[in-house]
């Protein structure tokens, strides 16, 4: 038999009463079967709406109807309203059961049913109220419960799915329909039902409550879905025993973990990182790890080129990234802007400094792609590139990039901060090694300093130079060759250290006069010579087609070489070469040194050359003529259109000279006439006046005094210098001649001859006097000689040399009267 309901569309919502029956008919959803109603009673009414019968309950309402047999319908209770009248008229004329829910006013509820039987229906009174109530808590429970992420569900004692929420089909991707009435099997394997079996056995008899399990679940793409589910045997107000779960989906909290566990991971080894290249790589690392299918790159910022370049990558073979490119544009400018990165941080529970780093992400969107880009800041050290295919999924991993990225930005900084430290230490270790070098190469040359005071021929200063250097720590081998007494090339002199008998084939070593090496093949003692400055060779290993002196220097450990020519102005007296047992042992603090050694060396010898020329019998005397008309004293005698006598000269300490002269020129125009001229000072008057003049340029008369040559006549006429000049023996005239055509226009000897000197002129008073003053105490005295001081009447006074000489009258004085007292104390012996 159909049945019919009234009441289902009702305005105010109310539920039908087949959601709560458990009668024939009813729905067959367990949760309203549960909430049957009270039965109040049962009329039997006939065709005239009388009644004919009455089946009495319990109840108030059941008494207010008193004996209504015989008594027509609508007289009845008041809940037997119109409504039951037709629903009566409705069962007879269709002889269908027809189902309605009344009410009475108050919050009471009634359920009637009118089932048609032979000649009369039958009306079923059931007081629904509490029904009801429980059915509208169901469905607020049933809305709260289909609002949770989590999965509801509920298995009958054969595993069979009874119910869901929403979130179960969420998770699952099948649609309630399909898991309704379907096996547990659907979902969970044979192995999870097991367990979960045995679970509900050992709760039953552990007297707990719920169960957990922590499996995969097979979603409706046949793909593994990880979840825990807890559980626990419900018994229903009907007596129906459910087992009633809730599945959660933990794909997101195994994706958080793995990220934090990468973070945490990535945290650890970025503090062990000790280049950007190590920092790089362990974030692509990580980012490929956390999430499968992406494809990483990480580039660093080459200032140099101004483009991104690749350090590290996952999943792509990247190329350097330069203007125009996404890359460069999220690098240089795609960093969002104050507000909204302040923004960004404050949802994310923080706030942002300008310390901290922050990782910032810029999101792009491939519209012609299936992929997504995030491009995460490593500030101004490059670049994070995460590209998510379509498989891959990307949403809610802004954050995560971010703290991957400022972890990135963090270990970048340490890095940098790290190499910084470690380069002051480098330069901090360098300096403190080169202070203790420079203290040991000042001690040394302080050491070679004493000993050329105290050397008395060119042998003691060659061999105490290559004693003293060889003794230096690092020096295998030293040696000094002349080159201006033989006048043939170089003549070792003296030999210091372990040279196991380097020196021993000359041609080997390329200093042979009668075999010369060629230019390449040249050793640096040669290169040295010919091109007169400091000739360094760092690494001696000999190659292909090598020279010899190379391969004689390496077999016996000389791994670098340094060669100094020993000069004096424009005179080369020779060349000191010094092997070192390390590559590059002369750049730098030596090499200066040995520089500044030669020199020294050069001072020496010249001093040395000048005294022996004042003790030997013999000497060479030259007439030289010198054409230039730019020289300096050239240009004093065109400027006084007379020629110009030089008696002599006294070197300033500032660059300047005082030029004695005599002329019959007027000289008071020369300071503003004439370069390089300071100052004039007259010292007397006539046709062959002398004249104190202060040149800021060297003369001719200056370079060859500096050249260790006296100067006996120095006469100048317009452009050409005629003078008589004395060299000792062992002076090379063809050296002299060459020095001066480096600067002048043309040099030609005019006589050379030999001059003997007696037994008288080199043991004289001069001599032994000279030899005792300093060189301040002899410019002194030579000045007030030549400005005519000692002569009767004075041509100057004291305080007028003092003033040429630019120092004070009692320091004259007191230069004066030293030398006056060796002068006596020479003359007159002990006895003065």
């Amino acid at each position: 038999m159909s049945e019919r309901r009234f009441g289902a569309d009702s305005p105010d919502g109310r539920p039908e009463l087949g959601e709560f029956s458990d009668s024939a008919g009813s729905s067959n959803d367990p949760l309203n079967r549960a909430f049957p109603g009270k039965t109040i009673g049962a009329l039997v009414v006939d065709k005239s709406l009388t009644v004919i019968d009455f089946i009495e309950a319990d109840g108030e309402v059941a008494e207010s109807l008193g004996d209504p047999v015989g008594r027509p319908l609508p007289t009845l209770h008041s809940v037997l309203t119109e409504q039951a009248t037709e629903a009566v008229k409705a069962a007879f004329d269709s002889q269908e059961t027809v189902r309605f829910e009344i009410e009475d006013g108050t919050t009471n509820r009634f359920a009637v049913c009118a089932l048609p039987v032979s000649e009369s229906v039958v009306l079923h009174l059931l007081d629904v109220t509490e029904s009801v109530r429980l059915s509208r808590e169901l469905r607020k429970t049933r809305k709260t419960l289909d609002t949770l992420e989590d999965g509801i569900y509920i298995l009958d004692e054969t595993f069979v799915i009874t119910a869901i929420n929403d979130a179960v089909t969420d998770i699952t991707g099948y649609s309630r329909d399909e898991l309704v009435g379907a096996h547990a099997s659907t979902l969970a394997g044979d192995e999870t039902l097991s367990m979960a079996t045995e679970i509900l056995e050992q709760l039953q008899n552990e007297d707990s409550e719920v169960g957990l399990i922590e499996s995969s679940i097979t979603g409706a793409d046949d793909e593994p879905i990880p979840v825990e589910t807890r559980f626990s045997t419900v018994e229903f107000a009907n007596g129906d025993r459910r087992r009633v779960g809730l599945l959660r989906d933990v794909r997101e909290r195994r994706r958080n973990d793995r990220l934090l566990r990468g973070l945490n991971r990535s945290a650890r080894t970025l503090l062990r990182a000790d280049s950007e290249r190590a920092v790089c790589e362990t974030i692509v690392d990580v980012a490929a790890d956390i999430w499968s299918g992406v494809s990483v790159v990480a580039y660093t910022f080459d200032s140099a080129d101004s483009h991104l370049v690749p350090v590290a990558s996952a999943g792509v073979d990247p190329a350097p990234r330069g203007p125009g490119t996404d890359e460069w544009e999220a690098f240089a400018t795609g960093a969002p802007d104050d507000e909204a990165a302040t923004t960004d941080s404050s949802n994310r529970g923080y706030e942002a400094t300008s310390d901290e780093p922050t990782g910032r992400v810029i999101e792009e969107n491939h519209n012609d792609r299936e992929d997504e880009t995030l491009y995460a800041s490593l500030e101004d050290h490059g670049l994070l590139a995460i590209t998510f295919g379509a498989a891959t999924e990307s949403t809610g991993v802004v954050e995560s990039v971010e703290l991957l990225a400022a972890n990135a930005v963090a270990g970048l900084q340490r890095v940098k901060h790290e190499a910084e430290l470690s380069r002051r230490r480098e330069e901090l270790s360098e300096r403190n090694s080169r202070l203790e070098q420079t203290r040991e190469f000042n001690d040394l040359l302080r050491r070679i300093n004493g000993a050329l005071v105290e050397a008395a021929t060119l042998n003691d200063i060659a061999t105490a130079v290559c004693t003293h250097l060889a003794d230096a720590e690092g020096i295998e081998f030293a040696w000094f060759g002349e080159s201006y007494r033989s006048n043939e090339g170089l003549k070792p002199v003296a030999v210091a250290g372990e040279g196991d008998g380097y020196l021993d084939d000359l041609t080997a070593v390329g200093i042979d006069p009668t075999d010369p090496p060629s230019a390449a093949g040249a050793a640096p003692t040669i290169r040295a010579l010919t091109s007169r400055e400091l000739t360094c060779v760092s690494d001696t290993s000999p190659g292909p087609g090598t020279s010899p002196w190379r391969e004689r220097a390496f077999v016996r450990g000389f791994q670098s070489v340094a060669s100094v020519p020993i000069m004096y102005n424009d005179l080369t007296y020779g060349v000191l070469s010094v092997y070192a047992n390390q590559p590059r042992a002369f750049e730098d603090i030596f090499g200066d040194l040995l520089a500044e050694l030669g020199e020294t060396i050069g001072n020496a010898i010249n001093g040395l050359e000048t005294k022996r020329s004042l003790h030997s019998e013999t000497r060479i005397e030259l007439r030289l003529l010198v054409v230039d008309k730019d020289a300096l004293a050239s240009r004093l005698s065109a400027a006084l259109g007379e020629p110009v006598w030089i008696d002599g000269i006294i070197p300033d300490d500032e660059d300047q000279s005082v030029i004695y002269t005599r002329t019959a020129g007027d000289p008071a125009q020369l300071p503003d006439s004439l370069f390089a001229v300071e100052s004039v000072n007259q010292l007397d008057d006539g046709d062959d006046a002398r004249t104190a003049v202060t040149v800021s340029r060297p003369t001719v008369f200056e370079r060859l005094v500096d050249y260790g040559v006296t100067v006996e006549r120095f006469r100048v006429a317009s452009d050409t210098a005629e003078m008589t000049v004395v060299i000792p023996p062992s002076g090379d005239v063809r050296q002299l001649i060459e020095a001066l055509e480096t600067h002048y226009d043309r040099i030609e000897l005019v006589s050379r001859h030999e001059k003997s000197v007696g037994e008288d002129e080199t043991d004289s008073l001069p001599d032994a006097v000279g030899a005792q003053l300093t060189d301040r105490q002899y410019e002194v005295v030579q000045a007030a000689y030549l400005s005519g001081y000692f002569e009767w009447p004075r041509a100057s006074t004291g305080e007028e040399v003092a003033e040429t000489l630019d120092i004070t009258q009692p320091t004259f004085n007191r230069h004066l009267r030293t030398t006056e007292q060796k002068l006596f104390a020479a003359l007159f012996g002990d006895s003065g």
